[in-house]
């Protein structure tokens, strides 16, 4: 298999058969279950604005925006934002589409809630673009607002570190992922094919994967302070075994 350097992997993997590759996975309901969790792990007053940073296809905005909220999603893939604005018209709610780099929102105290999810943080592989995005999230809040981050963590990932995988997709596609996990650097590659009938084709991408420890020091550098810290959307706990982490840190 080809490999891919690490260097702006994403310009052009989220497009239509990403959607399609992934799809499976995030169902409607699972989408519903997420935005109920964070619902309750935020209590957001009637009306809030929320900000949804790497929205992909709306998953998020849409509902969020069908419960009342005033919601902005931004994203680097036009195939996504496209997406996600059919589906909001198809759900009649009205989102903000925002194309943009989320290293640089640009906004100043105008949102209730920032939100970062499904591991859209640690595409940049490296501290100093994270805490770029953490900066530009904390200058998004309203004082006293509040950023919720889901990510893997690096104590899971590891406990359950698959070199090879493979599945197949609603529509037909046969999908194989091979893996190598860097333990210095705390990067994780990944390269995926696929084949469906005649077509083929193939997607890398590599993710920084930190410890709960580490984001907490990069939470904190970004001048925002960790509430709660939870292992699932049901609001457990948050422990080394957890499949996710998920926390929410107030605007200090």
């Amino acid at each position: 298999m080809t490999v891919s350097g690490d260097e702006r992997w994403w310009d052009g993997y989220f497009d239509r058969e990403f959607v399609r590759i992934y799809r499976d996975f995030l169902t409607p309901e699972r989408t519903v279950r997420e935005v109920e969790g964070i619902l309750e792990m935020l209590d957001l007053p009637e009306g809030a604005r929320v900000l949804d940073l790497a929205c992909g296809w709306g998953r998020h905005s849409v509902e969020l925006a069908r419960a009342g909220f005033r919601v902005t999603g931004l994203d680097f893939s036009e195939t996504l934002l496209a997406r996600a604005a059919k589906r909001a018209a198809a759900a009649g709610v009205e989102v903000e589409w925002v194309r943009g780099d989320m290293r640089e929102v640009g906004r100043a105290e105008e949102f209730d809630a920032v939100l970062s999810l499904y591991s859209s943080l640690g595409y940049f592989l490296s501290d100093e673009e994270d805490l770029r995005v953490l900066r530009g999230a904390r200058e998004a809040l309203r004082p006293g607002g509040v950023f919720l981050m889901e990510t893997m963590h690096r104590d899971h990932v590891l406990g359950d570190y698959a070199d090879r995988d493979w599945w197949e997709t609603a529509d037909g596609a046969t999908v194989w992922v091979e893996r190598e996990f860097d333990a210095v650097e705390g990067v994780s590659r990944e390269w995926l094919r696929w084949r469906r009938d005649a077509e083929t084709g193939e997607k890398f991408h590599a993710l920084r994967i930190r410890t709960a420890t580490e984001w907490d020091a990069l939470i904190r550098a970004a001048g925002l302070e960790p509430l709660e810290w939870y292992g699932d959307w049901e609001l457990a706990s948050f422990a080394h075994t957890s499949e996710v982490l998920i926390v929410a840190a107030r605007r200090a």
